[in-house]
């Protein structure tokens, strides 16, 4: 999202920067990700269909590591605002109740995201006895995916909040309805 800087004051800026700064480490981290599912699946293909001699491993590795991807780009989606939603009905109303629906809608997000955060938490807890038998790792590594990109989730959802809070009398529609140049 693009901040004008000369309707905004400093916190505002304060904010959107440790937002940045949190972006582009989850960016760095799920583009490490993503290359590595992607040569984990050609070395599996090469190793199945060249040499005849298949990896046991491969399927499971990059499964997991997309997993992890998508979790923590989830982030990247909340901090850029791209989510998906319906605004049709809500842009009718005015900007006023745009804002309310909106921090309502935010703070449904937050408590499913707090949910998803600590069970998958406590899921991952439970499954650090169970082995994954092709990777020789526990589940507990997988699972904390969950864990992790919900609470990246949240807290990029929380600065965003905070944004909208600090700019509340801006007069400006929170949603987007069209896309920016």
């Amino acid at each position: 999202m693009k901040i004008d800087t000369a309707q905004t004051g400093k916190p505002v800026l304060v904010i959107d920067a440790l937002a940045s700064w949190i972006e582009r480490i989850s960016l760095f981290v799920s583009v490490i990700f993503g290359g590595s599912m992607v040569f984990i699946v050609i070395a599996g293909v090469i190793a199945r269909y060249v040499m005849q001699n298949p990896f046991a491993w491969t399927e499971e590795a990059s499964r997991f590591l997309m997993i992890w991807m998508v979790l923590i780009g989830m982030s990247v989606v909340t901090r850029n605002r791209e989510d998906l939603c319906v605004e049709f009905l809500v842009l009718k109303f005015p900007v006023s109740l745009q804002r309310i629906i909106k921090l309502v809608n935010e703070i449904l997000v937050m408590a499913f995201l707090f949910i998803l955060t600590t069970e998958g938490y406590q899921m991952a807890v439970n499954a650090k006895m169970q082995i994954v038998p092709s990777l020789g790792i526990t589940m507990f590594y997988p699972l904390l995916c969950i864990c992790v990109g919900g609470l990246l989730t949240m807290i990029q959802l929380g600065l965003q909040m905070l944004i909208d809070l600090f700019t509340w009398k801006s007069g400006i529609s929170p949603h987007r309805s069209l896309p920016e140049d």
